[in-house]
């Protein structure tokens, strides 16, 4: 039992000032507000659930930076710098940086990833090998293999005839959007998932949102690439679910705080969009495009929760608690880890 906590209960993220969460099994039992007199006492913390990165490149974390002021094309298209760097790295390499990425995403506040893995059967394996000793969970999204031997897959828009006709209940995700007419040629073999959606227009935002398919945002890598800049107002008004990934590691720090405070206040050059908006981006919105159990502090939920220090100077003293989690929160403030019910890490 966990008590007189601060939590963000619900996918609404109603705050409870003092409040105690029961877990058992790896599950939340029990989330609701009241004291309790005995359990661990977690009064100096705001627990809310874990994030979700919904897009990210593992592979890439030998090579940060690598790509600075090329184009989508010379970066990472066909023939682009990431293929000629991979041919110049070996695999334990590779396996030792993602490695490092999994540690920082996870000491980050981020407990499951989505990761399109290249490199068929071997970049299955590298990813598996990177991920052995840490509790980070990975939905592996592979392509140039069977899709039996991942969660489903992860594919270029050149790449579409790779999808069975049997997909065995598997997930599609399909990059989609930095070029025009991409998202029409990959509505054709119904994706679950579409990535990036950066120059969607007003139609087809309508026809994604009509036929269900969740679209995964990375604008900070699309800005950094010269694509543009996805319309997630525009986005949110047809009723896309929408979640953030942050995309390549060699383009992007794999941080999601900072995801979503630039998702933020770059809205703010129009309408602006509410942070509770944004914060589900990152949790509840994610959890439902890639069928999890987790995303919210609720009864039945897997426990994946985070502990943030309430009482650092950059938190305490606000006067909108959401909107300072997702414009000021660093993984510094985040003390505490729990993934189904264990604590993973414990900064204190």
């Amino acid at each position: 039992m966990i008590i007189n906590s601060s939590i963000l209960l619900g996918e609404n993220f109603e705050l409870v000032e003092e409040g105690h969460i029961l877990t058992e099994e790896g599950f939340i039992k029990d989330a609701k507000d009241g004291f309790v007199p005995e359990g661990i006492d977690a009064r100096n913390y705001l627990i809310m659930p874990s994030l979700i990165n919904a897009h990210t490149h593992l592979g890439d974390s030998f090579a940060k930076e690598a790509v600075l002021g090329l184009s989508v094309k010379d970066a990472v298209g066909r023939g682009g710098l990431k293929w000629r760097l991979y041919e110049e790295v070996n695999n334990g390499e590779i396996v030792r940086c993602m490695h490092e990425t999994l540690r920082y995403m996870l000491n980050s506040g981020i407990t499951v990833f989505a990761d399109f893995r290249e490199f068929g059967v071997r970049g299955i394996e590298q990813l598996k090998n990177a991920i052995n000793g840490t509790p980070i969970k990975a939905i592996i999204l592979g392509r140039d293999t069977n899709i039996g031997e991942c969660d489903g897959l992860g594919l270029n828009i050149y790449q579409l005839d790779q999808i069975p006709k049997d997909r065995e209940g598997k997930l599609i995700a399909i990059h989609a959007g930095e070029c025009r007419g991409e998202i029409e040629k990959a509505l054709e073999y119904k994706p679950d998932i579409l990535i990036h959606f950066t120059l969607a227009t007003p139609a087809e935002m309508r026809e994604v949102a009509k036929k269900k398919i969740s679209v995964v945002i990375c604008p900070r890598s699309n800005l950094t690439l010269g694509v543009g800049l996805p319309d997630v107002r525009e986005m949110l008004n047809s009723g896309i679910n929408i979640s953030l990934g942050t995309d390549n590691v060699m383009i992007n720090s794999p941080n999601l705080f900072r995801e979503m405070e630039f998702v933020s206040k770059l809205s703010y050059l129009h309408d602006g969009i509410p942070p509770i908006e944004i914060l589900k981006m990152a949790t509840v919105n994610a959890s439902k495009a890639f069928h999890l159990n987790s995303g919210s502090v609720d009864k039945g939920r897997r426990a994946d929760l985070l502990f943030i220090d309430k009482n650092a100077p950059n938190i305490r003293n606000n006067k909108n608690l959401i909107s300072t989690i997702i414009h000021r929160c660093e993984p510094e403030n985040v003390r505490k880890i729990m993934v189904d019910g264990k604590f993973v890490v414990d900064k204190d």
